[in-house]
């Protein structure tokens, strides 16, 4: 398995091939805050014909040279544990439509029926992805998803592609889980690694803070928080008010001289 190391900070900079084009501040500890780790890197070239490990996720690339190969056939299977699902999205995507294509199968096999979509091929920059789906990427019906990429003989000025995967479950998630908005459960470690194992994006939304986790709160939890809090002010409010309103009436009640009872009766003097 040929892999790329994480991107490192060398004299002030973050040096590696997943921040190309990055923009960081100046300051080293705070980007590093901001992102926190970062998916291992595999290439399909090296992986055809087998079967690749899903634990949490990661990104391939097509190939590590500058252009891909011609008369390439290479089928790569991702594989998650059972119970959990794979999803897909492509970054970026630059393949001759000359007889080169990227396939997506949503099982175990490259059986038509199992083909997503329809074979992909064209121009996409990472900041422009249109190959995708409505539901935000490619996503399996079992525990496995299958890639296949032809190349036909003719020379080519294609870079080939680059795609995140994730092993998902379904809500309800585990601790060591992030839920994304669209209540699907990734690893917590790919959460603001610059990639999108979502496919909503809600995993890299909220990527100031340090390590994501679990835990990790939606837009929508802490406008409810937000606005809980808002009311329990206002009840304490109006609670102080009343009390204070009440306290000012006994005192003005203690300062109220004594009632002094007046008789109309004429007096008469001593009864003799």
């Amino acid at each position: 398995c040929e892999s790329v190391s994480a991107p490192v900070w060398v004299e002030g900079r973050l040096v590696g091939p997943d921040v190309d084009g990055l923009l960081l501040g100046s300051n080293p500890a705070q980007n590093a805050s901001m992102i926190h780790s970062f998916s291992p890197l595999d290439y399909m070239t090296a992986q055809c014909g087998k079967v690749l490990p899903v634990s949490g996720g990661g990104v391939l690339e097509s190939q590590p040279e500058p252009r891909y190969p011609t008369r390439l056939d290479c089928q790569l299977t991702l594989s998650a544990e059972s119970g959990k699902y794979v999803h897909v999205t492509v970054q970026a995507l630059s393949i001759d439509c000359d007889g080169d294509s990227l396939s997506i199968y949503r099982g175990g096999s490259v059986a038509l029926f199992e083909l997503l979509g329809s074979p992909i091929c064209g121009t996409s920059p990472p900041s422009q992805n249109t190959f995708t789906t409505e539901e935000g990427g490619y996503f399996s019906s079992t525990n496995k998803m299958t890639l296949h990429f032809v190349t036909g003989s003719s020379s080519t000025s294609g870079s080939g592609f680059k795609l995140s995967y994730a092993a998902y479950g379904r809500a309800p998630c585990s601790s060591s889980e992030f839920r994304c908005g669209n209540s699907r459960c990734i690893s917590a470690d790919l959460t603001c690694d610059l990639h999108d194992h979502c496919g909503d994006n809600s995993d890299e939304t909220s990527c100031t803070s340090g390590h994501g986790s679990g835990t990790s709160l939606s837009t929508g939890t802490i406008v409810g928080i937000s606005v809980g809090v808002l009311l329990a002010i206002i009840v304490l409010s109006a609670g102080v008010a009343y009390f204070m309103c009440l306290k000012r009436d006994d005192r003005t009640q203690g300062r109220k001289s004594p009632t002094v009872a007046y008789s109309t009766r004429k007096y008469r003097g001593p009864q003799v």
